[in-house]
């Protein structure tokens, strides 16, 4: 039992000095350099190798006492397992104190007690070496353990090392889930029997291989590559689940058996093997081959009931293995051979890709890679020539398959159409995964405890878990939760808050209101007393203050931060929270304590920057905490999504605030420049009455006498000087931006007064003005300003279509009935114009939208649609267009005609806020 407990720990401590490296690399934001990449590979791939040697007599020949325990006598293996294990050990504690030599403020506090906690921890680890070697101990070194977890536990407290609530909330969740599932199991599987240690690796590898090949035949079971690959995984699984038949079999002639069987599948790896390179590279013809490879597979089939293949089988520690025949040498030639040439065909076809097509020579690599690791299960062969060591091809064939599903995910160089990425292959793989795990768990448990196997009980528990998996899933979210409530339930709160605000950010696009309610949630919710809010000045390069709450606003209203200065300069560059915290360790630079003053001013602990595609939008800057907790990982975790989304939803408010004054400036645009037209008319207009006016200041003198002449006369200037009073104030009005108001208004009259203003440029262009206006149209209650620039623009637009050909315009008017009884009205622009072209019938109400990039007067702005369909819209009614190329195109503008006061719109609002646009 001791050097059976020796084994299972070497095993897993085989991958102590791999999981450390990776550790450390992860923790100085490392892991993703190519170097350390290919570093760490290596260091995997020596623990499998020393993992997959505890079992053999080269790393542990057996169990000696030493002072009151067992410990292994050591193999050939042993000592170079102990310069690897110091040697990953130490680099990994070299590049720690390199980085914490460099390191400063909160960050140089981490990596001291990184290093402090792990150097007792690795301290009493490397003591227990000396009992292999008969050393005496030479204190006491177990309560070294105890320091490194108080150490440890300190630092992840004060220095935020690693997340502890978020480590107490899960792994309490799932210890209370786990739980559940395991008390029944435990209680079940001690009650039933059967199976051996050594037999569980191949049956849950040759279950894994088994469960892939299916998989990709049944995703597409049409195409050659994956037919070939599945059956390729069939004669691998047929190998090892014949291998766990052997191990387990407690006759002899039973395991002669199951070790002819196991080569049915092992004969045809070769051939499967090349058809799958040939089909996978898309080579030209190669049926001889593939034919042939086929023919002698079958060949070799035919010897398996003989003994020239296999020849009986061999007594090892871990169960019968069987014995090469006489034949076996030239299996193994025809082995390696075919299988050499389909590894070097995919060597070649990635050197002849990789030029013209950079991803497809990426996937043959990676194929390339991941089959020459899988042939290194060959050596399970040498057990056959009678080496004792434990086989340890299960080990490379399931981290094969594992290769193969993630180059699937990557790369898809399997045709599996419905598969496109990994956040769907990997549920698959999980569930796989587990399922088997529990498994082999399950069988393996009622062996430990029986001494037997029940195959069939073991799957009938795990029948019974997968039929409760989803009740448990609904359970464990609820346990979640309720947990969370109950021990972290102001966290709890926090956290759900933040997150369904963060989700409702993008929905407002009032600016104002938005720094608000950002500024005002992050206070209430975080306990936050002092919180600010800077944003970002475009045309001053700039950070104003936009909102804050708890602070002196005069105090710091009139701070500019420019783009240019440290602190947001460090948010752009780290893109991370700036902590005071950290910043006051740095003393003696320059930057930092600029940075430092700034926060200082602010009153603020943290700074969270606000970006949006690489662009600082702006930044909050958060006070202390009520409580004077610190600004956890998980806080700032927390913060760094709401920020992302707070981003967005400011970049999208303040570009909505641009538009709406780009609107408010093309409406005006727009109006100055009808005046244009309604000057032609204006003046026409009143040279006649101008001339009556001259004309009685002329004659007046003379005719002072004439009474006739004097009454007649006068009245007749009175009525032409009250006609220009009128046209000057409808001038004015339409000049005038004034905050709309519905008011009930003739739109016969409305319209009548737009036809006269363009009766003038009409005639000049050689187009006829036509008005059909309706006898019976009701009144409508509607803002007349803003419906005149509506037909104005209209007509304008009908205008401009046929400069140059001439044509027909159109204004009238009508009255509709709705089938629920409301009455509307209807206002008809249709011109004889060339229309306008199909590809631009869906843009034309999109702003800054123009076919009119240079017209005879003035360059279009595309905005003049857009502003009428706001304007109809802000009425509650419809605007919609008919148009034919070469024919014309007709607008319809459709109001209600009991309209109430409309909800001020945001560029009603800018004006209420601006007040009317002067004379």
């Amino acid at each position: 039992m001791a050097i059976f407990v020796g084994r299972i720990v070497y095993l897993f401590a085989a991958f102590v000095p791999t999981a450390f490296y990776y550790f450390v690399l992860v923790l100085l934001n490392k892991d993703k350099e190519k170097t350390e990449r290919r570093l760490v590979s290596v260091l995997f791939l020596s623990s499998t190798v020393f993992a997959a040697s505890a079992f053999s007599s080269v790393f542990i020949q057996g169990i000696a006492r030493s002072d009151s325990l067992f410990a292994p006598t050591p193999g050939i293996l042993y000592v170079p397992f102990m310069a690897f294990f110091a040697s990953g050990c130490g680099s990994a504690f070299y590049k720690c104190f390199i980085s914490f030599r460099t390191a400063v403020g909160a960050r140089r506090n981490q990596l001291k007690y990184v290093l402090a906690s792990f150097a007792l921890a690795y301290t009493a680890g490397f003591l227990h070496f000396r009992a292999v070697y008969g050393i005496p101990e030479p204190f006491p070194h177990d309560f070294l353990l105890i320091l490194f977890a108080g150490t440890i536990s300190y630092a992840i407290a004060k220095h935020r090392v690693m997340d502890i609530t978020v480590v107490m909330h899960k792994g309490l969740t799932y210890a209370l889930l786990l739980g559940v599932v395991l008390v029944p199991a435990y209680v079940a599987v001690t009650i039933t029997e059967r199976g051996t240690l050594f037999s569980t690796p191949p049956l849950l590898a040759g279950t894994l291989v088994f469960a892939s090949g299916l998989w990709i035949i049944l995703k597409n079971p049409w195409t050659v590559t994956n037919r070939t690959f599945g059956l390729l995984c069939l004669a691998l699984s047929t190998w090892l689940l014949s291998f766990f038949m052997i191990y387990s079999a407690e006759q002899a002639q039973k395991s002669i058996f199951w070790g002819k069987f196991l080569y049915i599948g092992v004969v045809y790896i070769p051939a499967f093997f090349y058809h799958f390179c040939v089909s996978f590279l898309q080579l030209p013809a190669q049926k001889r081959a593939i034919v042939a490879n086929y023919a002698i597979s079958t060949v070799f089939l035919m010897f398996i009931p003989t003994s020239y293949l296999v020849n009986g089988q061999y007594a090892y520690y871990w169960g019968y293995y069987p014995k090469a025949g006489m034949l076996h040498p030239l299996f193994l030639a025809y082995f390696a051979t075919v299988g050499g040439l389909s590894l070097r065909s995919l060597y070649l076809g990635y050197k002849s890709t990789r030029p013209t097509d950079s991803q497809a020579g990426k996937r043959i690599r990676f194929v390339f890679w991941t089959f020459l690791f899988g042939f290194a299960a060959s050596v399970d062969f040498l057990q056959s020539y009678g080496v004792e060591f434990y086989p340890p091809g299960f080990l490379f064939v399931s981290l094969w398959v594992m290769l193969v599903t993630y180059a699937i995910a990557r790369y898809r160089f399997l045709d599996i159409s419905l598969i496109v990425n990994r956040s769907k292959i990997l549920p698959y793989a999980q569930g796989a995964a587990i399922t088997l795990s529990f498994y082999v768990f399950t069988v393996f448990l009622i062996q430990m405890f029986t001494g037997s196997t029940h195959y069939l009980l073991a799957a009938v528990l795990l029948a019974a878990s997968v039929v409760c998996a989803e009740l448990l899933v609904t359970f464990h979210r609820r346990l979640e939760r309720a947990v969370g409530k109950a021990l972290f339930k102001d966290r709890h709160e926090a956290y759900e808050t933040l997150s369904a605000f963060s989700k409702d950010l993008v929905t407002i696009l009032d600016l104002k209101d938005l720094n608000k309610r950002f500024v005002g949630t992050l206070s209430r919710v975080l306990s936050i007393p002092r919180v600010s809010l800077f944003l970002l000045d475009q045309d001053k390069e700039i950070y104003t203050l936009a909102a804050s709450l708890g602070l002196d606003a005069d105090h710091i209203k009139d701070l500019r931060i420019p783009t240019q200065h440290p602190l947001p300069l460090q948010m752009v560059d780290g893109k991370t929270a700036v902590l005071r915290e950290e910043l006051e360790y740095a003393a003696g630079h320059g930057h930092d304590q600029a940075i430092l003053e700034t926060l200082r001013t602010l009153r603020a602990e943290a700074c969270l920057p606000l970006m949006n595609k690489d662009h600082l939008v702006g930044f909050c800057n958060l006070g202390p905490r009520v409580n004077s907790h610190m600004y956890t990982e998980e806080d700032l975790n927390l913060l760094r999504t709401l920020a992302q989304n707070a981003a967005i939803a400011l970049d999208n408010a303040m570009l909505y605030e641009s538009l709406k004054r780009s609107h408010l400036l093309m409406q005006r645009t727009n109006r100055l420049r009808s005046l244009e037209i309604i000057a032609g008319g204006f003046a026409h207009e009143i040279r006649n009455p101008l001339t009556s006016i001259k004309t009685f200041i002329q004659l007046a003198p003379e005719r002072k006498d004439d009474p006739e002449f004097i009454i007649g006369f006068s009245k007749v200037v009175n009525d032409d000087v009250n006609r220009i009073e009128r046209l000057i104030e409808e001038i004015l009005d339409y000049a005038r931006y004034m905050i709309p108001r519905p008011t009930l208004e003739d739109l016969n009259d409305i319209a009548s007064s737009c036809i006269y203003f363009v009766q003038i440029k009409a005639e000049s262009y050689g187009i006829r003005v036509e008005k059909v206006l309706a006898d019976d149209l009701p009144l409508v209650r509607l803002d007349r300003q803003q419906m005149k620039q509506v037909m104005l623009n209209l007509l304008l637009n009908g205008l401009d279509a046929m400069a140059g050909t001439g044509g027909r315009l159109t204004l009238g008017t009508k009255r509709l009935l709705k089938p629920s009884g409301e009455e509307w009205v209807q206002v008809e622009v249709s011109d004889t114009g060339p229309g306008i072209e199909a590809a631009n019938q869906e843009h034309i109400f999109d702003p800054f939208y123009t076919t009119k990039h240079h017209s005879g007067e003035r360059e279009g702005t595309g905005l003049g649609l857009a502003i009428v369909h706001q304007i109809v819209q802000e009425h509650h009614g419809t605007i919609q267009f008919e148009s034919t190329v070469g024919k014309g195109t007709t607008f319809l503008v459709t109001l209600p005609v009991g309209l109430t006061q409309a909800e001020p719109s945001p560029v009603r609002e800018e004006h209420e806020e601006a007040g009317p646009v002067g004379r």
